[in-house]
């Protein structure tokens, strides 16, 4: 009830949890014969804010018992073990929305009690879907291979299709936005695109010539571009024109102003970045997270997101991102917090300073061992302010807030113990598995 009350908004007391306690303050011995029980506790408590205390309290009690049985040095039906491993691994409230589905449906069938006629409509419901993502895949795919610039790329840029549409799937699953995903998956690939352009390639002055493009905002002007970085801009007002065409037809071009803004300032905040890192100019910690947020793609990301709803996103929605309220502002921290620690060895192996655990380290004199551990103290405090914010922010519709939490969520399955965007073979494999490939009998 917890849970379902906090999900949509309503802030219900975390007080309720003072009957699980005993007079002596402590949890109540029994909880821990009840294994779903636990998980459900567990589960629980990752919707907390700033000032739940007692969930900070239960999180270290439920954990411990639960880490028991997913090492298996306490007996539970397999099922239940299972589940309990991928909700220590990735909580549900932290894990997109697809996945937990796909992941419960074959959990749900293994419960003795289960349904028969509701677990074959949420099996044909994921058949569905799937033919949506199937669909979308193709075209995508499609898409990229038809552009005349891709046959022709160095390897260090790969082909990220796959990877980018599971970007987009983070943001939104429904069949209804079967649109919106693939616009956030050519949004996802232009901006990889245009960042390996510029990290790997790029001198500053290229990096400075393509800003001043990207700020006339003029398909016919490419002023000084050569070779990549020119392709990059083609690249970029390629996707956009799509955009402009898919908004004219829906009578919505105050979206593309806004994504075209968010675009100049994504590019703007990549110069500097590039400056830092060839001119080995260390700025504070404090000003690379927020210039870093935003060079990383955060808003311009929660922007696209908000665009692929069509009509359920408004103006004033868009102008509430850009007054960069406190959820989207931690967001973008938490994004560049887990991207450069993932990041770290690679970026400072090929001699690319501009990363947040470096500056940390210089700045405060401490190991990497020791960054990491209060980069991941940041990272929790964020995911408490970001379920205080959204219970706060009521002149949102709860659909575009979804946005934010998924956002949010995107990034716990991106970076937790892989770089899924950047490793195939790793934990991309498997949710891709997971997802697609995987039967599910009816």
């Amino acid at each position: 009830m917890f849970r379902v009350f906090r999900t949509y908004g309503h802030n219900m007391s975390s007080d309720v949890f003072k009957r699980f306690k005993e007079d002596d303050e402590k949890f109540k011995r029994y909880l821990i014969n009840d294994f779903k029980g636990m998980l459900s506790f567990y589960e629980a408590l990752h919707l907390g804010t700033t000032t739940d205390y007692i969930l900070d309290e239960a999180l270290s009690f439920t954990l411990s018992h639960l880490e028991t049985i997913a090492t298996g040095h306490l007996a539970s039906p397999g099922h239940i073990s299972r589940l309990i491993q991928k909700s220590l691994h990735i909580p549900q409230h932290m894990n997109i929305e697809a996945l937990v589905a796909r992941e419960y449906i074959s959990f749900y069938e293994q419960e003795e009690n289960h349904d028969e006629t509701l677990l074959k409509l949420a099996k044909l419901n994921f058949k569905f879907l799937q033919l949506h993502y199937f669909q979308e895949l193709k075209k995508i795919t499609m898409w990229w291979r038809g552009l005349d610039h891709t046959s022709k790329l160095p390897p260090n840029f790969r082909e990220r299709t796959v990877e980018t549409w599971l970007a987009a799937l983070m943001m939104y699953f429904e069949p209804q936005f079967s649109l919106g995903r693939i616009m956030s998956a050519k949004f996802y690939l232009a901006i990889t695109f245009l960042d390996d352009a510029c990290d790997t390639y790029a001198s500053i002055d290229e990096v400075r010539n393509l800003v001043d493009c990207i700020e006339r905002w003029d398909p016919d002007y490419m002023g000084e571009l050569q070779g990549h970085m020119k392709t990059a801009f083609k690249f970029v007002m390629c996707v956009y024109k799509e955009y402009e065409d898919i908004l004219r037809s829906q009578g919505r071009l105050f979206v593309l102003e806004e994504m075209i803004e968010e675009f100049k300032i994504l590019v703007r905040t990549n110069l500097q970045l590039v400056k830092w890192a060839r001119e080995d100019c260390m700025p504070s910690f404090d000003e690379y997270i927020e210039a870093g947020g935003a060079e990383i793609g955060s808003y311009a990301t929660i922007a696209c997101s908000i665009m692929g709803l069509g009509e359920i996103s408004k103006k004033i929605d868009f102008e509430w991102l850009r007054s960069r309220p406190k959820v989207v502002q931690v967001l973008a921290a938490k994004t560049r917090l887990m991207d450069d620690i993932t990041d770290y060895e690679e970026d400072i192996g090929k001699g690319y300073t501009a990363n947040a655990l470096n500056y940390y380290i210089k700045q405060h004199g401490v190991t990497k061992e020791e960054a990491i551990k209060v980069f991941d103290k940041m990272i929790k405090y964020i995911n408490k302010i970001v379920n205080e914010e959204c219970l706060k922010t009521t002149h949102i519709s709860r659909r575009v807030l979804n946005q934010i939490i998924n956002y949010g969520r995107s990034l716990d399955v991106l970076y937790t113990s892989d770089d899924v965007f950047n490793h195939r073979e790793g934990m991309l494999k498997e949710y891709i598995t997971t997802l697609l490939v995987d039967p599910i009998h009816l």
